[in-house]
This record gives structure tokens, sequence and C-alpha cells, in this order.
């Protein structure tokens, strides 16, 4: 929404809106913006850049910050703040005047306030990939082939022992065009994040309440896994149905077993959609043929074809996402 507010404002363009705060100081030393707006989560990144350039900076606060706050970071740019975005017209005001502020004086046109739209429910969607038997190479064949613009968080659960986490995140992070993470309890969903459920675990995603935007975060669940494995995917599954709604795909790979099963129904009665890998493709066929013979498989690919079918299906999600971090540059 602020994003859009900026757009629509005459001789002000928008050159960069960024989901990645590592991205910042390049973004900024790349495109030479004449205002940056930064969450006042990525403060720090604000040293650094302070290092090679001097922009303005406003914070987007969810409340409003410490004095000693703005004293201490006026040494990096920051000249103000703005607020969580809310529906209030007030709102939209307040930016545009703290925008019109700290733009270049000589050129600023006149901003008006503009009518927002709705805040969406939904920031975006979630690919959920789960796997067994096999799952691990299945899987990092499948994220090697997703492109670093995937616009919509992926979180993969394999039956793995615990102690073989971190060596599995690590693999797929150096094959991946995305960030690999782990996912422990409040672990923030994220557009183009990979998110690995921990082994020993019941990962699940709720709703996270400390966002003023409707979003999404992991958590451990002590519901006990359907099938016996852990991390169970069933438990995974149903609750990203259930917390997300329709914008999910669900996608079960090659493994031993039924999990998955139960959480490929779940994806379906909620309107998302469920990918099976084939059985030539599959070192073992059990997991996807269950999930196929119950009737709640969409469709039956190729590992080497489930990467563009997810990246296609994510561009008919119906809901956007929010950045964390937006460069504002006049134009010329």
């Amino acid at each position: 929404m602020l994003v859009r507010l900026l757009e629509a404002q005459v001789g002000v363009r928008v050159v960069s809106a960024s989901e990645k705060p590592a991205e910042l100081i390049a973004t900024a030393r790349r495109l030479r913006p004449a205002l940056l707006i930064v969450s006042d989560a990525q403060v720090r990144t604000l040293e650094l850049l302070s290092h090679y350039q001097t922009t303005p900076v406003l914070l987007y606060c969810e409340s409003i910050p410490l004095a000693g706050t703005l004293r201490e970071t006026k040494r990096w740019g920051v000249v103000d703040y703005i607020l969580a975005v809310s529906s209030s017209t007030d709102w939209a005001g307040e930016v545009l005047r703290k925008v019109r502020l700290h733009l270049p004086q000589a050129t600023t046109p006149s901003l008006q306030p503009v009518r927002l739209p709705e805040v969406p429910g939904l920031p975006g969607g979630v690919v959920v990939i789960g796997g067994s038997t096999g799952g691990t190479a299945a899987v990092e064949e499948l994220v090697r082939a997703l492109p670093a613009t995937l616009a919509c968080a992926v979180v993969v659960a394999v039956h793995l022992p615990g102690s073989f986490l971190d060596s599995f995140v690590k693999r797929l992070a150096r094959v991946s065009a995305l960030p690999v993470v782990a996912g422990w309890p409040g672990t923030q969903l994220e557009p183009g994040l990979i998110v690995v459920a921990p082994g020993g675990h019941n990962l699940l995603v709720r709703s996270a309440l400390n966002s003023p935007w409707q979003s999404w975060q992991t958590d451990f669940s002590s519901e006990y896994s359907p099938s016996g494995d852990q991390p169970s995917i069933d438990i995974l599954m149903r609750s990203v149905a259930r917390t997300v709604g329709c914008n999910v795909l669900g996608v079960i790979l090659t493994g031993l077993g039924r999990d998955g099963t139960l959480g490929a129904q779940v994806i379906r009665q909620h309107g998302g959609t469920v990918l099976v890998q084939d059985e030539a493709s599959s070192m073992v066929f059990s997991m996807p043929k269950s999930v196929i013979q119950a009737g709640w498989a969409d469709t039956v690919l190729p590992l080497r074809d489930l990467a563009s079918t997810i990246v296609r299906h994510v561009g008919r999600f119906r809901c956007v996402s929010v950045c964390s971090t937006v460069s504002v540059s006049r134009s010329v």
C-alpha cells in the first residue's frame, strides 16, 4: 500500500521495492535515490550505507520511536519516521507530507492524498513441499530451478533426523537463488524465502500476532503426527491451508508411506492446489501414489517440470506481498 500510494503521485517514482534487507546497500548505491524508506528492523544496515553515501531516510515503524533512537540514527541519515500503514486518509496525508518535506525542495511537486484501497487480508501465498525417502535430492533439484524473483514463501518438510538440519539447509542454500533458513518458532514467512522444518519437531504455520499486517510465522505443534513421522507433512500442510486459505500450493515428492495425503486433502478443501511427483522420477512412489489414489492431486508431473509449474501457479495467487524496504526517487 505504501508503494501504491507513492506511485500514484505525479513526479515521484519508486525505483526499488525489495523484501531483502541485504540488497539495500547495493541497490541504494546503484540507483542513488533521493529518499529511502526503511523498516525500523533494518536500521543497522543504514550505518554501513552511510559509509558510501548520504541519503535522507524515513523509518517505517509500528509505533512512535523513542527520541533517543531518532537522535542515534540521525548520523546515519534518518530524518523522520512514518507509522505502520493504515487505511485512513490521515495516514496517507501524513506520509505524503513527510515525503514532500524531505525530497529536494527545488523540484518537489504537489503531493495530494489519494483514497487508499482496503488493506489486503493476506500478504501473499505459500508453497509447501513435502518428501521422505529420496526427498532431499528431489528438493535440491526443485529449489535449484526456482528463480530469485519467486514472490511467495516456500516451506519444506522432509523426514530427516534433527542432526541433519544444518547440513540440509546449507546444501539447499548452495544451489538455490533464494535464501534458505531453518524454521524455528517465530520465523517469519517472507516472499522468496525458503524455510526448512527441523527434524524431531512438527512444524506449523500460524498468523503472526505482533504484525500490523496479517502475516504468517512458524511454530512447533504438540499434535501427534498422523503418520508417526517428524516433521509431519500432514500437520504442516493442514496448518498452512487453514491459516492462508486458497493461496496455497502443496507439492508431494518421493517418499515412503502416506504422509501428506491428509494435508493435501485440507489444502484442496480450502481452495488450494496440489502437485505430486510422478512415478518415473520418484525413488519411492508411495507418498505421491497415496495422494493420487485419494483423489487430492490436481496434477502429476516429473520432477524436472515441477519448478516451472510452481512459478506459473504462484503468478496466479490473488494476493500481493508487502515490502520491507522501499527506495523513492525523483523522476527525471
